[in-house]
């Protein structure tokens, strides 16, 4: 806009008009001039005349014309030299504005920037410093201004590292570094550290010093690791068998199959037991401790990995499903009674408890298997099981049996039920004449001979004698 201003009243055609006007000043001289050199009277026809007699006025009126064009030249090169002003004065104009706006945003990018930052000269001189710095390391700007950054708050053991530091940021080198600083109240605090050169035409004019306090995230970091190392330590030492697996592909599958079916997914389960020979392949072993590998007599983890499928025996196969169907319907902590059988086809009874890691309940991929073997308390409960049931000489049902099964026969609709009553004839004579040893073995033989009647669905006990 103030270039078309200065172009609409352009003193170009006025410096043409006063350098017409000042030539014709010649001519008229020369002629008055020419008049009064004859002795004729000045006037219209007598200035005619003179010019008409004398051809060197025909070269002096050409002035006009000549200073016309110079002066028409002159005012064209001042205008270009007022315009290649005006744009310059635009230029720098428009360049100090840039430079201010681009000045006020770093200042207020620095002052309001929550890491600390230190400005340095090449000299490691402090330049300034943000209110950031000021409440991390506790220094105001007019106490360090133009004081060496490193003997202020690098670490006392480590000031070789600190200044390492600096050399690098001032010799043109991105830094970035973990460590630890001193306030000025003599605390130590951990810093991450950026240092950065200012390059300004390509050269280093300065570097920039920018520090972040991790000293609560530093301890959290020391804190987890010490927690990881002894859940680790616990889970590796413990005498109960654990493994991670990574269950995803199980969860992924049973969706998708949740989906394609009519139906309810554990109805479909039940009737095609046989799924589990696709889905328990799909689990993968993430890590386990020693008393696993123990438990199921495997090498390594790979060779239990690979055997994963078939250590589940067909009898805990229902259990199975009824835990997978659980845990689809969001159950995160499981317990059940399972049968394994070992990679050397030993069967084992175990109390199998699984839980879901936090953080993992819609993928399933980190669920933690505790088995404890309960093989021999199993056993022994069957043991005693038997014991109370069964007569310790003849091995055949006891009165206890026979009781419990005359109440359930009488709750039951089950009819007709016969009962056949056996004695033994002259059982105390061969008690008394020929001792208890004898009856034993005689009792045993007739015992035995009862039970071998070709009858179904019957029992026989010893009512006692």
């Amino acid at each position: 806009m103030n270039v078309f201003k200065r172009r609409t009243f352009s003193p170009l055609w006025a410096y043409t008009i006063s350098g017409v006007l000042f030539g014709l000043l010649f001519p008229i001289a020369s002629s008055i001039n020419e008049i009064k050199f004859q002795g004729i009277p000045v006037s219209v026809s007598s200035f005619f005349q003179v010019q008409k007699s004398n051809p060197l006025l025909w070269v002096i009126d050409t002035a006009p014309l000549f200073l016309g064009i110079f002066a028409y030249v002159a005012g064209a090169w001042k205008q270009k030299l007022e315009d290649q002003s005006s744009h310059l004065e635009d230029l720098v104009e428009s360049g100090s504005k840039e430079v201010l706006r681009e000045k006020l945003f770093y200042e207020a990018l620095v002052h309001n920037n929550p890491l600390a930052i230190v400005t340095l000269d090449k000299g490691h001189r402090i330049i300034s410093i943000n209110p950031a710095f000021t409440e991390m390391f506790g220094y105001r700007q007019d106490e360090i201004v133009e004081k060496e950054i490193d003997p202020l708050i690098a670490n006392p053991e480590c000031l070789n590292e600190a200044a390492g530091i600096t050399r690098g940021v001032l010799n043109g080198k991105p830094m970035h570094e973990f460590g630890k600083r001193q306030r000025k109240d003599g605390t130590l605090i951990d810093v991450e550290i950026f240092g950065q050169p200012i390059m300004v035409n390509s050269h280093q004019t300065g570097a920039l010093g920018l520090y972040r306090n991790i000293t609560l995230e530093k301890r959290a970091q020391d804190a987890l690791a010490a927690s990881e190392e002894r859940f680790r330590r616990m889970f590796m030492d413990s005498p109960i068998a654990l493994r991670m697996e990574d269950f995803s592909a199980v969860k992924e599958w049973m969706d998708k199959k949740a989906k394609s079916i009519k139906g309810d997914l554990r109805d479909y389960l039940q009737q095609h037991p046989k799924s589990l020979t696709k889905i328990l392949p799909l689990a993968k072993i993430v890590d386990l401790n020693e008393a696993s590998l123990l438990m199921f007599r495997a090498k390594n983890m790979e060779e239990l990995q690979e055997r994963l499928h078939s250590i589940l025996s067909c009898e805990s196969s229902q259990d199975a499903i009824d835990v997978l169907c659980q845990l689809l319907d969001g159950n995160t902590i499981l317990e059940r009674e399972l049968v394994y059988e070992r990679l050397d086809g030993k069967k084992i009874f175990t109390i199998t408890k699984l839980s879901v890691v936090p953080g993992y309940e819609k993928t399933w991929g980190r669920i933690l298997f505790s088995n404890m073997d309960i093989s021999e308390r199993k056993m022994a409960e069957e043991r005693l099981t038997y014991i109370s049931l069964h007569d310790t000489l003849t091995t055949v049902y006891n009165r206890a049996f026979f009781d419990e099964e005359m109440a359930r026969f009488e709750k039951s609709r089950t009819r007709p039920i016969s009962i056949l009553v056996m004695d033994m004839d002259n059982f105390k004579i061969i008690n008394d004449q020929l001792g208890h040893q004898i009856g034993d073995i005689a009792l045993d033989h007739c015992e035995h001979f009862a039970s071998k009647l070709p009858c179904r669905g019957y029992y026989c006990t010893n009512r006692g004698r």
